[in-house]
């Protein structure tokens, strides 16, 4: 039986990876509704982990209304975010507790004129979390679970935070894996690895433009080694262990 799916995610290829593997995981052509950013990439929030930021800062009431109120409900919500956001962007870190700041909580940390005059004092690593996948994958997910207001543990809502980013999943479907380290504890893999040629295993990639035609000659792949993203990604575990709870509960209801 199909699903009705929102995705709430940092830009259109993200949506595409998701809908895919969600696609292999249940073994159907689900619906989705994607949330953030729209389809055109020029909604209220824009895209990027901004725009996913924003989304759940202004819409957190939203949420539960999405599974029980609207018409059809939702059976998923899924919240993406990159988890190389943690690796660099200081914003994220703004609430942490080791950010010494006046002006922490005062105002969104995306709408403080500190950061914009580049007077942050964020330091990054954090000290609050291990400069590792492991750790901005807990520190993402925390941020989001903070923004939302939810301390309740529901399998319809799905925060996934792969590492550097989505496109390691790609990597590791096609088997550019260094085995001496984590596959997600590469850096930037679209720019190292995937388009640091003109072609990607004879898939033509401009330049290092990231585009939905390219990328979409990708999910193939995707979806037929999966099992070996898996292998090789703890998100890519984390995000298929949350797809089987929420297929665990549809059968049992």
């Amino acid at each position: 039986m199909k699903r009705i799916i929102g995705i709430v995610s940092e830009g259109p290829t993200d949506q595409m990876a998701i809908r895919t593997v969600i696609d292999k995981l249940t073994g159907d052509k689900n619906i989705y509704r994607y949330i953030q950013p729209e389809q055109d990439a020029k909604g209220e929030f824009g895209n990027g982990w901004k725009g996913v930021y924003r989304w759940c800062e202004n819409n957190a009431d939203l949420i539960p209304a999405l599974f029980t109120q609207i018409t059809p409900h939702f059976d998923a919500l899924v919240i993406h975010m990159d988890g190389d956001v943690s690796r660099k962007e200081k914003e994220v870190h703004c609430k942490c507790d080791s950010t010494d700041c006046d002006h922490k909580n005062v105002t969104s940390p995306l709408d403080c004129k500190y950061v914009r005059n580049g007077y942050c004092p964020v330091q990054l690593p954090c000290d609050d979390h291990e400069n590792s996948p492991k750790g901005y994958r807990e520190h993402l997910t925390s941020v989001i679970k903070q923004l939302i207001r939810s301390d309740d543990e529901n399998e319809q809502l799905i925060i996934t935070i792969p590492c550097d980013s989505t496109d390691t999943w790609i990597m590791a479907a096609f088997g550019d894996m260094n085995y001496s380290r984590e596959a997600e504890s590469i850096i930037d893999p679209w720019n190292s690895i995937i388009s640091s040629k003109k072609e990607y295993h004879g898939i033509r990639v401009s330049g290092h433009k990231k585009s939905t035609s390219v990328y979409r000659k990708f999910m193939p792949q995707l979806s037929d080694n999966w099992d070996m993203v898996t292998d090789n990604c703890k998100s890519a575990r984390m995000f298929t262990d949350s797809i089987q709870l929420l297929q665990d509960k549809r059968s049992i209801t």
